[in-house]
């Protein structure tokens, strides 16, 4: 008789997760969380922008974390007990951290396990985005952003003069007729004739970002599919990590990561792991004593 091989079951198979979002985000999440947890994702659509907007008609308070974390908790207020698994998806986008003329999302996903009694949340830096903005002063120029910005797949957000005008605003601009009428009403409202074109950063009309959501979902469920070797709880991972990693030639200990932690979300249990590139030991061009 043939040796089956039996496929261990997900901590979360058959539950559902509820997903606060106005974006249709769920297209990006549902599918890792489906394929590796055997999860379904259900949508509380909720107005979110109450909580910041990219085009700056409402400002965010506090930061892209705490946003995240209070969208989930709306869900588990809203929906009452029966509740036990609540997501959010948080973006901001600016220059890069290291790279200040690159433009970069950094995407925070959030997961409150009411169930277990426990929060995990993950983030992601990618320079993977189509985010930029500018004012322009005839259609010719206009034009030029919207193909840079890869116009029509991905919307546009346009508005008189500068990106401190409240009204009129048009966003999630996705054809060429609905881009030349926002022009001209644009206009219309400009003591100059200057139009603010930016690009619209809402996942559902920016199918750059809904893809880095995507692959921090992915990221999430494979966290989500690890229990913790003590106390079999989901979420087991990276806590942390240590430098120190010795120079090569001097034995130097470097500011390079020497060892990785790895934690549990709701106990106490640690373990230590190497290097994900299998490095022990530092080019000596990292020293501080051989290449002061």
């Amino acid at each position: 008789m043939a040796e089956r091989t039996l496929k261990r079951l997900s901590a979360y198979s058959g539950s559902c997760m509820i997903l606060t979002t106005k974006h249709a985000k769920s297209i990006a999440i549902a599918p890792p969380f489906w394929s590796r947890l055997e999860a379904s994702i259900l949508e509380y659509v909720a107005d979110t922008d109450q909580l910041g907007t990219f085009s700056g008609e409402v400002e965010r308070s506090g930061s892209a974390l705490d946003c995240a974390r209070r969208k989930c908790e709306w869900a588990l207020e809203k929906l009452g007990d029966k509740v036990d698994y609540a997501l959010a998806s948080e973006g901001s986008f600016g220059p890069h951290p290291f790279l200040p003329y690159l433009p970069c999302d950094e995407e925070i996903l959030y997961f409150i396990d009411r169930k277990r009694g426990f929060h995990l949340h993950l983030s992601q830096l990618s320079e993977q985005t189509n985010y930029n903005m500018t004012q322009v002063q005839s259609w010719e120029a206009l034009l030029a952003f919207a193909r840079t910005a890869q116009f029509p797949s991905h919307g546009l957000i346009v508005r008189p003069n500068d990106r401190a005008t409240q009204e009129p605003v048009f966003k999630g601009i996705q054809s060429k007729n609905e881009l030349e009428a926002a022009y001209e009403v644009s206009r219309l409202y400009s003591e100059q004739g200057t139009i603010w074109v930016e690009t619209d950063m809402r996942a559902k009309f920016n199918p750059t970002r809904m893809q880095v959501i995507g692959q921090l979902a992915d990221r999430l469920a494979d966290r989500l599919s690890c229990l913790c070797p003590s106390c079999h709880t989901p979420g087991w991972g990276k806590v942390g990590s240590e430098k120190g990693l010795p120079c090569r030639r001097c034995g130097y200990e470097t500011e390079l990561t020497k060892y990785e932690i790895d934690g549990c979300v709701l106990c106490t249990y640690r373990t230590i792991r190497g290097r994900p590139d299998g490095l022990t030991q530092a080019d000596p061009g990292y020293c501080p004593v051989c290449n002061p």
